[in-house]
């Protein structure tokens, strides 16, 4: 049998009393002083700030910044770093979650943040996904809801381009003026002459009549109107090519080579009526240029 002292040691007598150390509410004040301690010495938007400017991120950081979104998913600076750091990772529905309300109602910077990371996702994912139809109309929204705004030059330029891919002309004319100061006329005929190469002949005749109301010179405008016009009736698009002819007209409708041009046009056409019409506009036109 072991004596009393031993009996007591072995917790013979009940539990030994253990020594605390902090009550519950002294931990809790503990750590409230240790977050307002940091807070002070590291401020949220100071850090956030800081954060911006790293090309990388490490796990410690990027949980940190995890866990500031999740307390506050308005912080619009935290939301575009969560999603800078974790774009190659997060899938589309992840990233318009964070993104697409910043790319129409953040502040000019965080607009085309937002809007620079979602054009990329979208890219990504339309190279996998070509025949996507709602992807390509979210990707086409976003640069139609960024036409008004001001934007960087790569941007403006990779906004026209992605535009003019899709067969959006005029969209991608708003971006292409955005940082040209010249005329658009060589840059819609090239694209003409893409989209005639793969056989979209209604595609490249719009583009060749758009290309001619930005021509600089009547010779031009008077070639790229031709071109259009012929291009519509190589594709036996004949009432396509009277209507687009009436409309994109202009400042041709007094020149004697282009009514030519369009009474016999029309004559192919089977339009007899239209071609009546210039023929008439010709012989006056001539007899007047002779009084």
């Amino acid at each position: 049998m072991l004596p009393d002292r031993s009996k007591r040691y072995a917790g013979a007598n009940g539990d030994i009393p253990r020594l605390v150390l902090a009550a519950n509410w002294q931990l809790a004040l503990i750590a409230l002083l240790v977050l307002a301690l940091l807070t002070v010495i590291f401020p949220r938007k100071a850090l956030v700030e800081k954060l911006y400017k790293q090309e990388s991120l490490d796990e410690l950081t990027l949980s940190y910044i995890q866990n500031l979104y999740r307390s506050d998913t308005k912080n619009a600076d935290v939301a575009l770093l969560l999603a800078r750091s974790q774009q190659d990772v997060l899938d589309i529905d992840a990233l318009e979650s964070i993104l697409l309300k910043l790319a129409t109602e953040g502040d000019e910077r965080q607009r085309v943040e937002a809007r620079i990371m979602l054009f990329d996702a979208y890219n990504r994912d339309m190279e996998r996904r070509p025949q996507d139809v709602i992807l390509a109309s979210h990707l086409i929204e976003l640069m139609q809801n960024a036409q008004k705004d001001e934007l960087p030059e790569r941007l403006a330029n990779e906004f026209a381009s992605k535009a003019f891919q899709l067969n959006l002309p005029k969209l991608g004319l708003v971006f292409f003026q955005k940082v040209n100061a010249g005329q658009p006329a060589v840059i819609l005929e090239k694209y003409g002459s893409l989209a005639l190469g793969e056989g979209h002949h209604a595609v490249a005749a719009n583009y060749f009549l758009l290309a001619r109301e930005s021509a600089t010179t009547l010779e031009e405008s008077r070639r790229l109107f031709q071109l259009g016009i012929d291009t519509y009736m190589a594709a036996s698009l004949f009432k396509e090519a009277m209507l687009e002819a009436r409309q994109h007209l202009g400042n041709l409708a007094e020149d004697s080579s282009i009514l030519r041009f369009l009474s016999h046009t029309a004559l192919a056409a089977g339009n007899l009526a239209q071609a009546a019409e210039y023929a008439r506009k010709l012989v006056f036109r001539t007899s007047s240029s002779e009084s």
